[in-house]
């Protein structure tokens, strides 16, 4: 019904502004005209200027005399072409101005050549005549009228009339020179024959579209004497004949300065004829903007009116809409509360699962659940929920003066459907600002004792109707259920919790502990306290995160946990911190303990020390890859360096090195000193060669008086390479021959030294140390204690 009014009116209003806007459009339109108009006057004026120049010009060149007058016009050429400039400017055409900017310039350069004498007539016409055209062909660019086809044709004439005044400018300036030479050079002439017919087409296009009334002013100004005498001189010049007197230069002149006199009235009666149109249009057109804003305003003006009539009929219709709307939104909350409170076994979750769902409709701005027991909160995060927990101080006070303990003090719902009418809540002095107009408060009962209250808050005045209020009523019954419910579950559950856990053959002499299902620690055995140095009250009810050492990533924590959660158990070695700080390694068995239904209740935690286990490990290790005498690497542990050096020197470009170093004489000092010398040599052997390599540097005894030395970087080439290791082995064969007392015993014992080098893996770690043994050799056979390469 509503639309059967308002489409109408609206149809008319909105074509009425389409008009009006027209109109406006059409305004603009005719000030463009007259805009069009001002530069078609600059423009003539320019052209003027330049046509006279042009013309002094051509007389400087005949008399190679300098002329006052050209400096004169030259300057009135320039003043006029700024005052272009600053029109162009002024109504934003400077797209028009670039078009013959550059013409300009070329003007200039071409006055200094003429000054010089350093150009030709033909030049002269083709410098003046080039910006001519340039600055006509800018009146292509003016703006066309829409609302009058006659203007458009009217501007295009006034360009075609231009382009005939021009070619009659050069017609004048070409023949002064004929009748001044007697006759035309063949590229005036050339010049001459092109000009004539632009200027008869030109004349031809001007004529065809100009009105009665000015063809008839040009007839008149083109007498028969005229129109003769420059017949006659025209058919001179193409027939190339000499002038033979047929004019005088002063007669000439004469004559042509009354022509162009009357070119230019001419074009004042089309310009004039243009303004008079663009005034007729304009008065019409403002004559019609003024009726259509007239049949605006009427038209507005009605469907206010209409709008006035309607707004009683709509707002009643949408009022009663708006009440089915809320009840049976609120009757849509109802059924899916229902659909969760059977399912949920959690409060926390309950009560918020209850504020999310509340807080989706529209009506209700805000809601929170104080829960009495816990003394807590439950609401959608935000601004307005942290401003209702600085409050939970006041609100376990029944006697406090506001709405949360007067909901507890009378066990009963508080309805307040204008909010400004009593001061009972936190938000009452910024209502306005957060768009609350209404609220209510419910309480929260289990087994007939208040346990908490529900508070909403409401954007509508009145929102909280007798319907509303019943509708809610039903809620807190629903949730009162629902909390019963639970009880009865938790009460069933923890019976059946401790029947199971004192199942467990618990106090063990292993250690052990229980968590719950968070990670919170509820028992724990002596055993368990003896290890890790803490008392039971200590651990009772913090989480097993306080024996972690760091010894072990997150990574390894993650595959705890998966374990768990897939297979329901891990077994393996834990490093866990004990009370005084001490790190311990435990071997560890933990159990997922789950109920009926599948879940996880608890974890259960079974530990042994493998300290002592530990040790004799790292010290199997050590005897494994160590020389029990020297302490140094032995053969296996310098393979496996080896094969780390090689890959070093191919990542990084470089130049490692192995040194194989051989005791000469070593079996003549164990014959004859016996072992223990030969054992106190290989010592300080080691020793010496210690004090002379880096700490990074590998020195390995692999065989009874055999030592190697690994330098995994020792150049960036095999130059340097071979210079440093050369040098480092001096060092080393120095060291060695310092030793010259054995324990009182002189030391008859030297040393043998083979290198080799590598920098790729072409070469396998055995055959390194071959090729550093057979260097040694090498350096036996030369008369020992000297050293090779291999």
């Amino acid at each position: 019904m509503i639309l059967i009014f308002t489409l109408p009116a609206l149809g008319i209003l909105y074509f009425s502004s389409i008009l009006v806007y027209e109109k406006v459009e059409l305004v603009k339109e005719v000030d463009d005209t007259y805009d069009n108009l001002i530069y078609l006057n600059a423009v003539k004026k320019l052209i003027l200027q330049v046509q006279k120049e042009r013309s002094l010009s051509v007389k400087y060149h005949l008399s190679k005399i300098e002329l006052p007058e050209l400096l004169e016009q030259r300057k009135d050429t320039s003043i006029s072409c700024d005052e272009l400039k600053n029109l162009i400017s002024n109504l934003s055409l400077e797209n028009r101005f670039s078009q013959y900017k550059n013409e300009l310039k070329k003007l200039e350069d071409f006055r200094i050549k003429l000054d010089n004498l350093d150009t030709n007539l033909v030049e002269v016409f083709q410098a003046y005549t080039s910006l001519n055209k340039t600055i006509l062909a800018s009146l292509s660019t003016l703006k066309p009228v829409k609302f009058a086809i006659g203007l458009n044709s009217d501007f295009t004439n006034i360009l075609s009339f231009l382009k005939f005044e021009e070619s009659l400018q050069v017609e004048k300036d070409l023949i002064e020179i004929y009748l001044t030479k007697k006759s035309l050079d063949p590229k005036l002439y050339e010049l001459f024959l092109e000009n004539y017919f632009m200027q008869d087409s030109n004349r031809t296009l001007f004529y065809s579209n100009i009105n009665l009334e000015i063809m008839q002013k040009l007839n008149i100004k083109f007498n028969e004497e005229y129109t003769s005498k420059i017949f006659n001189i025209k058919n001179n010049i193409k027939e190339n004949l000499p002038a033979n007197n047929l004019l005088k230069i002063e007669e000439w002149e004469k004559i042509s300065n009354e022509n162009l006199e009357n070119f230019n009235n001419i074009f004042n009666a089309l310009i004039s004829s243009i303004e008079q149109s663009a005034k007729k249009y304009e008065d019409k057109i403002l004559e019609d903007r003024n009726k259509s804003l007239i049949f605006l305003f009427v038209c507005f003006s009605t469907l206010i009116s209409l709008l006035f009539v309607l707004r009683n009929i709509i707002f009643n219709e949408q009022k009663s809409f708006m009440i089915v709307q809320k009840h049976k939104d609120i009757y849509e909350l109802l059924n899916q509360a229902n659909k969760f409170l059977l399912k949920l076994f959690d409060k926390k979750r309950l009560y918020s699962n209850i504020c999310e769902l509340l807080s989706e409709n529209e009506n209700i701005r805000f809601c929170f659940i104080y829960d009495y027991i816990d003394d807590d909160i439950t609401a959608q995060d935000g601004e307005l929920k942290q401003r209702v927990i600085t409050q939970i101080g006041n609100y376990h006070d029944k006697n406090q003066n506001n709405i949360v303990s007067k909901t507890m003090k009378w066990e009963t719902s508080i309805i307040i459907n204008n909010f400004e009418q009593k001061n009972i809540s936190i938000f009452y002095d910024d209502a306005k600002k957060l768009n609350i107009n209404s609220m209510a408060s419910f309480p929260i009962k289990k087994f007939n004792t208040i346990v908490g209250t529900l508070v909403l808050y409401s954007n509508e005045l009145n929102f909280f109707d007798q319907e509303v209020e019943i509708l809610f009523d039903k809620l807190v019954n629903d949730i009162t259920h629902c909390l019963e419910k639970m009880e009865y579950e938790e009460i069933r559950i923890k019976q059946e919790d401790e029947l199971r856990l004192s199942s467990y053959a618990f106090e063990s002499s292993e250690p052990m502990i229980i968590t719950n299902n968070t990670g919170d620690i509820i028992k724990v055995n002596q055993a368990f306290c003896t290890a890790m140095g803490y008392a039971k009250e200590e651990i009772l009810g913090k989480n097993p995160r306080i024996f972690k050492s760091g010894h072990q990533d997150r990574k390894f924590g993650d595959e705890l946990w998966n374990s768990l959660k897939v297979q329901g158990f891990w077994s393996g070695e834990v490093y866990n911190k004990k009370a005084n700080n001490e790190i311990i390694p435990l071997r560890a068995t933990i159990t997922a303990i789950k109920d009926k239904e599948g879940r996880i209740t608890h974890f259960l935690g079974q530990y042994i020390d493998i300290g002592e286990q530990k040790d004799k490990e790292k010290v199997l290790e050590y005897q494994a890859t160590h020389d029990n005498l020297t302490g140094l690497p032995n053969r296996l542990l310098l393979l496996d360096r080896i094969e780390h050096a090689i890959t070093k020197v191919v990542r990084h470009k470089i130049v490692g090195g192995l040194i194989f170093i051989d005791l000469d004489n070593f079996k003549e000092v164990n014959d004859t000193l016996g072992h223990d010398i030969g054992d106190a040599l290989l010592i300080m052997v080691a020793k010496k060669i210690k004090e002379v390599v880096r700490d990074e540097d590998t020195i390995a005894r692999i065989g009874g008086d055999e030592f190697i030395v690994l330098i995994d970087n020792i150049g960036n080439n095999k130059d340097v390479a071979k210079t440093n290791i050369s040098n480092l082995a001096i060092k080393i064969k120095d060291a060695l021959n310092s030793i010259t007392t054995i324990e009182g015993h002189i030391n008859v014992s030297t040393p043998s030294i083979g290198i080799t080098l590598f920098n790729d893996s072409s070469v396998s770690v055995k055959d390194i140390i071959k090729q550093a043994d057979t260097a040694m050799y090498v350096a036996k056979k030369q008369g020992k204690n000297a050293i090779e390469f291999f």
